[in-house]
């Protein structure tokens, strides 16, 4: 095993990671605006069903993206609290499963603040 080639790799992968991070919020920012200018063209527009349907799909698209840079903001803020424990091997493992953790409760499913189960169902004509 060549030491310095592996500790090369792994920083390389760290870099990797963090240059990834640097750039969430700007693309945080890109998708909330874009999800405001499809908001304001259904407010301001009187649009028939097929383009009703067409922004509803863009919509989705654009909160599914949005949801996955919100969760690796979240992911890389538990690693930021937690990545003193790299540096043993113990340790190591209790930060894959706080990561992991993390990762399991960003996968729950989404429950309504505002709007009941019942209210859900009559706007969408059940």
């Amino acid at each position: 095993m060549d030491i310095i080639e592996e500790i090369t790799n792994i920083s390389k992968s760290l870099n990797k990671v963090q240059n990834y991070m640097r750039n969430l919020p700007s693309q945080l920012e890109k998708l909330n605006w874009k999800l405001l200018d499809l908001e304001h063209l259904i407010e301001n527009n009187t649009l028939t069903t097929k383009e009703c349907y067409r922004i509803v799909r863009e919509i989705k698209k654009v909160r599914i993206e949005r949801r996955k840079v919100k969760n690796d903001i979240e992911l890389y803020n538990s690693f930021k609290e937690n990545q003193n424990k790299l540096t043993t091997i113990e340790n190591r493992q209790f930060l894959l499963a706080e990561l992991n953790k993390i990762k399991k409760s960003l996968g729950t499913k989404y429950k309504n603040r505002v709007y009941t189960e019942e209210e859900i169902k009559e706007i969408l004509g059940v």
